[in-house]
């Protein structure tokens, strides 16, 4: 009897060490650089997961051999490059909730000295890192190498792919300029918006869901309920989903009601057509004066 007890605790803390490992970043090692071997879910395609990594669809598209226009099948497997633009060897602040601690698995043949190489950093960074009395390696050993930064998928509904943030387009000849068609006409907000945030350098930020509610905005000026910002401040609204952004004027609190319900801005449906939106709610970020 105590042995059965034994043996099925020993295979509860198996478990649950598979359950943190699967859970644990780890990167590998692909030609010269590091990469995250992803497997495809439902629904996702190259230039979402370029997005959500920050990295160019075109490097994603070089490393793996596919077609940017080819849709991916769930559980193909994508190596995902490690760049400057996505990895940090210095610690986030606290607050962020883009960056993921990196691990790498040490290989048979590998050193101290091999993956400080790959990961960017110095020995002695790893070695403090993971409190390591020396050199010493053991196979199959986990390394903390960094963070990774990376578009958490909950962050919004993965269906329509918001969560993942819209890379800029780069003109690379006169025949593939990108003509952005947004309007700039703000009404003014957008001067008032840099006169009360001292040009954009005295603000607070905020991601969630957007509602629209019917109401016509006077003069053009498009209207908003947020329970932060004070009466009569501008908020610049952006639409990760479509790279557009338009600016409000806040006339109240968030009402308390079901259809506000979740959500972390309430704004007039004259502001759909600026932000590119069809749909009744949608994932903004927002950014409004600190005080």
């Amino acid at each position: 009897m105590v042995r059965y007890i034994m043996i099925l605790l020993f295979s509860c803390c198996c478990l649950n060490i598979q359950a943190q490992e699967n859970d644990t970043l780890f990167a590998v090692k692909k030609g010269l650089n590091l990469n995250i071997r992803y497997t495809v879910k439902p629904g996702e395609y190259l230039q979402m997961l370029a997005n959500r990594f920050y990295i160019p669809a075109e490097t994603l598209e070089k490393l793996n051999l596919g077609d940017p226009n080819k849709k991916l099948q769930p559980d193909n497997v994508l190596y995902i490059p490690i760049l400057k633009d996505n990895y940090s060897s210095q610690k986030p602040p606290i607050q962020s909730d883009e960056y993921r601690e990196l691990y790498y698995r040490v290989g048979e043949r590998d050193d101290i000295g091999l993956i400080a190489t790959y990961a960017g950093v110095t020995k002695r960074q790893l070695i403090t890192w993971n409190d390591m009395k020396g050199n010493s390696l053991v196979e199959g050993q986990p390394l903390f190498i960094g963070w990774l930064r990376m578009v958490a998928k909950d962050s919004a509904s993965e269906a329509i792919g918001l969560a993942y943030p819209a890379v800029k387009k780069t003109i690379t000849n006169q025949e593939n300029i990108v003509v952005d068609t947004q309007k700039h006409d703000f009404n003014g907000l957008d001067k008032l918006f840099d006169m009360q945030t001292s040009n954009g350098t005295n603000v607070l930020t905020e991601k969630g869901t957007a509602v629209f509610f019917e109401k016509g905005g006077k003069g053009g000026v498009q209207y908003a309920f947020h329970n932060t910002a004070q009466r009569g401040s501008v908020i610049k609204v952006f639409n990760p989903g479509t790279g557009k952004y338009t600016y409000v004027k806040v006339i109240g609190p968030i009402p308390d009601t079901k259809q506000y319900a979740n959500c972390i801005i309430g704004i007039s449906s004259g502001a759909k057509e600026a932000l590119g939106i069809l749909d009744n709610k949608a994932w903004c970020e927002l950014s409004y004066p600190a005080n």
